[in-house]
C-alpha cells in the first residue's frame, strides 16, 4: 500500500470506479449532473480547445499538446494539499480518496483521447497515487 494520497480518474458513469471522497468535475462544458461537489478549475481544458478537438479542425495531437503544455507551467499547483476545488461553499483542497470526473469513455481515456489520461501523468509527478479507470498509473 502506498503512502500517498490517492486520487481517482474516471467518467461520471463509471461510479464503481469512483473514490470513497468528494467527486469533482474537470470539464469545461459540465451538463447539471456532471458538477459533482465542485471543478478543480486547474485540470478543465479551454473549452474553445475542446470544441475545435470535437469538430476535427483541432487534431487530438494539437489538442494534447496545447493541454500539456497549459499544464506545465502550473505543477506546484498540483501537489498534494495545494490542488483546489471550487464548491457551492467557497474553496476546498483535494483530498486522499477525491475523484475527478470527466464524460470520455473508458475506452476513450485508454485510447488516449481524453484529457484525464493527460493530467494524471501530471498528478503522478506531484506526488499522487493516481487510479485511472481503476488502474494505478505508475510512478517513473
Amino acid at each position: 500500500m502506498s503512502d500517498l494520497p490517492t486520487l481517482h480518474l474516471t467518467n461520471w458513469s463509471s461510479r464503481k470506479l469512483h473514490g470513497p471522497g468528494h467527486k469533482y468535475t474537470i470539464m469545461a462544458a459540465p451538463r447539471a449532473w456532471e458538477h459533482g461537489d465542485g471543478v478543480v478549475s486547474l485540470l478543465v481544458p479551454a473549452l474553445g480547445l475542446v470544441r475545435s478537438a470535437q469538430s476535427g479542425t483541432l487534431s487530438m495531437e494539437e489538442y494534447r499538446a496545447s493541454y500539456e503544455q497549459t499544464m506545465g507551467g502550473v505543477g506546484q499547483f498540483f501537489l498534494p494539499g495545494r490542488l483546489l476545488a471550487r464548491t457551492p461553499a467557497g474553496i476546498a483542497t483535494v483530498a486522499d480518496g477525491d475523484t475527478l470526473c470527466c464524460a470520455c469513455s473508458v475506452a476513450e481515456a485508454r485510447a488516449g483521447r481524453c484529457h484525464r489520461t493527460w493530467a494524471a501523468q501530471f498528478l503522478v509527478r506531484a506526488g499522487w497515487r493516481v487510479i485511472l479507470d481503476g488502474v494505478e498509473v505508475p510512478h517513473e
